[in-house]
């Protein structure tokens, strides 16, 4: 979960997200509070993340962690490790991005929750060599758990479809740009979403819409999932019927309703019906 100023900041209400860091402040400065000005800086790191500006971005994650290092306020450390990686290497700094990311292996933060894990993984596939980062990419948004945090997953997704549209991967990239931007409609993060819609339109990967979402085609397994979810059958009965555990049923039916656009089981068959043949 976010906090109340990190989800305004999400959302791009930057205005708001300010005015709530400067209650905070206000509060808890008399009462000896210093975390306070470092849960400022977590929010600014993420409101520059959204608006694209890296280098706020990584002086405000910077303040809280210097590369390479986990301050002595570990819980916002952990909560920016992945903002500094990213504004890092946008920023042009990726000595300082390949020093924290060193700096999680040896900390061990993935061992922490499914959460760390996904985003340690996904901080090594940004900062890493290319040719390094697409199993890196999968092995994060493959992580048991993980999709119980969907801002944060959306951003793997997001970061994961830069780096496909880079290399030219426009299919692949056009799925995981797609799903990003469907999550981040979802969950009202306007300023990411339009991140991910630029990302879109930069690589020419606009696809059909339907309801105002993008659509972007399903694999053969995903199709048979979805089409058996809107059929009714539950996680378990797919599982068995396909050879899956429920748990993978559940992961695959996580990234498929962001793809279409829905967020219900009731929805699927409208949205596979809008979905061209193959």
């Amino acid at each position: 979960m976010l906090s109340p100023a990190r989800a305004w900041a999400a959302r791009g209400d930057y205005d708001i997200a300010r005015e709530l860091t400067e209650q905070i402040v206000q509060w808890a400065l008399p009462l000896g509070i210093r975390q306070a000005q470092t849960a400022v800086h977590q929010v600014g790191a993420l409101a520059a993340l959204g608006r694209g500006d890296y280098e706020e971005a990584y002086q405000e994650a910077a303040a809280i962690s210097p590369p390479g290092a986990f301050a002595s306020h570990a819980p916002y450390a952990l909560q920016v490790a992945m903002d500094l990686v990213e504004a890092a290497v946008r920023s042009g700094r990726s000595d300082e991005a390949r020093a924290h990311v060193a700096a999680m292996r040896t900390a061990r933060i993935a061992r922490i929750s499914p959460r760390l894990d996904m985003l340690a993984t996904a901080s090594a596939a940004i900062a890493g060599p290319a040719h390094e980062a697409d199993p890196l990419y999968s092995a994060a948004l493959a992580v048991p758990g993980a999709d119980r945090w969907p801002f944060d997953f959306a951003r793997v997704q997001l970061a994961y479809g830069e780096h496909l549209r880079r290399d030219r991967m426009t299919t692949q990239a056009r799925a995981q740009l797609g799903a990003a931007l469907a999550a981040f409609r979802v969950l009202g993060a306007r300023a990411w979403a339009e991140r991910a819609d630029n990302e879109l339109r930069a690589g020419g990967l606009h696809v059909v819409r339907a309801g105002g979402h993008t659509l972007p085609s399903l694999t053969a397994q995903e199709r048979q999932i979805a089409s058996l979810a809107a059929g009714g059958l539950t996680n378990k009965e797919i599982g068995q019927r396909l050879r899956l555990s429920h748990r993978t049923v559940g992961g695959h039916l996580y990234q498929i309703f962001p793809k279409l656009g829905v967020t219900t089981r009731a929805a699927l068959r409208d949205a596979l019906t809008a979905l061209s043949p193959g």
